[in-house]
């Protein structure tokens, strides 16, 4: 088969352990992604074991051609050991990937090994503390007598990493006016299709439960918006997914960039994307300084905090008045005195007699404070008959 001449259009992975030693037989291991067409090496992470070594590598993937602008290659050639898993997942072909190719157990099926082998005899075999095969296919590529050489740790990856600077900074196979790395930049296949974050960052991001209140939701220590394909929602957009997580508990399922920003993240609700999350675009405080950009800013701002505004109007119109009912439980009458006489009732309400309602005639012979006495000669009469009954 002919080589690829478009960088993006397929990238190899494998995993790898240079052969050198951090500790009595003990190597490190590398995860590494070459890009065929140009042979660069766009993707690398390295540890002392492979355990989650995968993850991280996807993970730096997307951050290193986000970190570019660049779009995710269209096809993905890997080995089945460490992929299979996610072949349901974020490997499933139209995810993070438009296909995927996964080879079981076959070195030949994937260039990256041929690119292994320049390495360790173009590169590496010139470094401190190499181990040679004692049946290399070459002779002069044998491992002799020498004792191994132990290489710190710390030492022995900065070493590495040289190695791979040095291998992406060598003339292109083809091309030989243009490195690999420079090849990889300025060939790119116009055709990629945009990197589909939203399908992807559920398996390789972040999870943080927060909740969304007034329109925002509070994510690494930053308000964000409501959003929906890189645009900040407004008007019944906005007022639709406010309907779906307004006042909720929500997951963000978020990813960062090599700087430590956020790269994407999108809002679930019981298991389901509603939207995606966006920091609000700021604007100069200065009327002055303002460019059509913080102008732009500001009218995006006022727009999305009316939306709120009348969203929050129109559910407070909505709201039903309320009965309360007093749930508080009713202490025990655990406290008796003997032989005292009371009357408990049996149950907490009953029924009341209610009376009809006074009438004219009624008053006449209802209670009066009164004494009966109107004018100050029957108050007199009144005080004198008192007073010689009292004598």
């Amino acid at each position: 088969m002919e080589m690829p001449q478009l960088a993006g259009s397929i990238i190899s992975i494998d995993d790898r352990q240079p052969p050198f030693w951090y500790d009595k037989g003990k190597r490190m291991w590398f995860y590494i992604g070459i890009d065929i067409a140009s042979r660069a090496v766009t993707t690398f992470v390295y540890g002392k074991s492979k355990t989650g070594i995968i993850l991280d590598f996807y993970r730096q993937m997307v951050r290193n051609y986000h970190e570019l602008g660049l779009n995710l290659p269209a096809e993905l050639e890997a080995e089945s050991a460490l992929n299979s898993s996610f072949k349901n997942t974020f490997l499933q072909e139209g995810k993070m990937f438009k296909r995927v190719k996964i080879h079981a157990n076959n070195a030949r099926g994937k260039y990256i090994e041929r690119v292994f082998g320049k390495v360790r005899y173009g590169i590496e075999k010139k470094s401190p503390g190499f181990i040679a095969r004692p049946f290399a296919r070459f002779e002069h590529n044998q491992s002799g007598p020498n004792s191994i050489q132990i290489i710190p740790y710390d030492d022995l990856v900065l070493a590495r990493l040289k190695d791979l600077e040095d291998y992406n900074n060598q003339p292109h196979p083809t091309e030989p006016g243009v490195s690999r790395w420079e090849y990889f930049l300025n060939n790119q296949d116009p055709n990629l299709p945009p990197t589909n974050y939203a399908a992807i960052i559920p398996y390789l991001g972040r999870k943080t439960e927060t909740s969304c209140k007034a329109g925002y939701v509070k994510l690494s220590n930053s308000k964000r918006a409501l959003a929906m394909d890189g645009k900040i929602l407004t008007g019944a957009e906005l007022i639709n997914a406010m309907r779906q997580i307004e006042g909720k508990n929500i997951d963000v399922f978020w990813l960062d960039a090599n700087d430590g920003s956020i790269i994407k993240a999108y809002a679930y609700h019981k298991g389901r994307m509603v939207c995606e999350l966006m920091e609000m675009p700021k604007f100069n405080r200065a009327q002055s300084e303002r460019t059509t950009q913080d102008r732009e800013a500001e009218s995006l701002q006022m727009s999305y905090i009316n939306t709120v505004i009348g969203f929050a109007k129109t559910q407070a119109a909505q709201i039903d008045d309320l009965g309360i009912i007093d749930n508080t439980p009713k202490p025990k009458r655990l406290f008796k005195i003997n032989n005292v006489k009371r009357y408990e009732a049996t149950e907490d309400y009953y029924d009341v007699e209610v009376v009809d309602e006074i009438n004219e005639d009624d008053e006449e012979i209802l209670y009066n404070p009164s004494t009966g006495l109107d004018n100050e000669a029957d108050k007199e009469k009144w005080k004198h008959q008192f007073i010689n009954q009292t004598l």
